[in-house]
């Protein structure tokens, strides 16, 4: 096996605990709240990123215009972590999983085309009539049940996927920093923010908790969080960022598949068609703007 073939294995790896963690999240809401979650999670995320970074021999120095965008997007991971985790808890994670991470991208270019950072042509406008009609495949509007489509758990998930598109736009204003570091630096501050602001440990000694507790958390925190960014970033030094961000196209099908299997979630075909019409606009969308950038 070539080594290329080799990143592209880990690539998938990376993910698949991408997808697994919607699942996860919705396991471990049996167990504790989703402010002990954004503690704890990040917590052994940041002490499981110290080996991490000196492994890859990366400075920890980080200037003063970084430090705020990673207090920032560490404020903005709070929020977004309880939403995606309360979304999981009142919804499907299968659909979870799939309506935010196509549902992010999408707002994430239509927040830089209000900034007037973008010229869209036609077909951009098109692409996004696609995916706006693929995120409402997948919430069913054409039943027009306001209450269906605007439940409990779709409203958190609309809320993550403006929290994630928000945190994008603002690390894509952070320079001179390895991604590694900057991820350690945000999960650092939303440890420490959330604990001091709004860690409740209402559910009680986690050390109390069976092994499928600990076996998902600790998949969660290190697996899909340590693991799956690390190698994520590794993969788009290599290979570039047009070929490596077309693998996040498989972590909707991940989540979907993963909540299938080990939940015995129902397989929708809403889902599935919203997830291909949304996954076809960001292509076409994500080609757009890489050649916008080679031209730039």
């Amino acid at each position: 096996m070539t080594t290329e073939r080799k990143l592209f294995l880990w690539m998938i790896l990376a993910m698949l605990g991408w997808g697994a963690s919607w699942p996860i999240a919705k396991v471990l809401s049996n167990y504790i709240t989703e402010h002990e979650l954004v503690t704890y999670r990040y917590l052994l995320t940041v002490l499981s990123m110290l080996p991490v970074v000196w492994w890859m021999k990366l400075p920890f120095k980080i200037d003063v215009g970084n430090l705020v965008l990673s207090i920032i997007v560490g404020v903005l991971l709070i929020f977004y972590t309880k939403l995606f985790f309360l979304g999981t808890k009142y919804g499907s994670p299968g659909l979870a999983g799939a309506l935010v991470t196509t549902l992010m991208p999408i707002i994430v270019y239509v927040l830089m085309l209000l900034s007037r950072e973008k010229k869209p042509k036609i077909k951009d406008w098109l692409a996004l009539v696609l995916g706006i009609a693929g995120v409402l495949t997948m919430m069913k509007a054409w039943t027009f049940d306001w209450s269906q489509i605007f439940n409990a758990s779709n409203v958190y998930l609309l809320w993550a996927a403006l929290c994630w598109a928000l945190m994008s736009i603002t690390t894509s204003y952070t320079k001179l920093i390895h991604p590694v570091v900057l991820s350690f630096y945000i999960y650092l501050f939303a440890t420490i923010i959330d604990w001091v602001v709004f860690f409740d440990p209402s559910s009680g000694s986690i050390f109390a908790m069976d092994r499928i507790f600990w076996t998902g958390f600790t998949f969660l925190a290190i697996g899909s969080t340590t693991f799956a960014t690390t190698v994520y970033f590794l993969g788009v030094q290599k290979l570039g960022s047009k070929r490596g961000s077309v693998f996040t196209f498989l972590v909707p099908f991940f989540a979907i598949g993963l909540s299938v299997i080990f939940l015995g979630e129902t397989l929708q075909w809403t889902t599935i068609v919203g997830v291909l019409m949304t996954v076809t606009a960001l292509i076409i969308l994500n080609n757009t703007q890489l050649r916008s950038r080679n031209k730039a």
